[in-house]
């Protein structure tokens, strides 16, 4: 279940973005500090 910030379907297919950086990453899905970083950096196009 994504977080109360994701509201549209944009910011869900960039929740997903950045679980799937997470895991390749080797962090794990569990990261949450480092999946919303990387869900930030993706929602103001920082990475792409």
């Amino acid at each position: 279940m994504p977080p109360k910030a994701i509201k549209t379907i944009r910011d869900l297919i960039y929740w997903q973005y950045a679980k799937i950086i997470s895991e390749s990453a080797g962090f794990g899905k569990k990261q949450f500090a480092f999946v919303m970083d990387r869900y930030k950096k993706l929602q103001s196009g920082e990475i792409g």
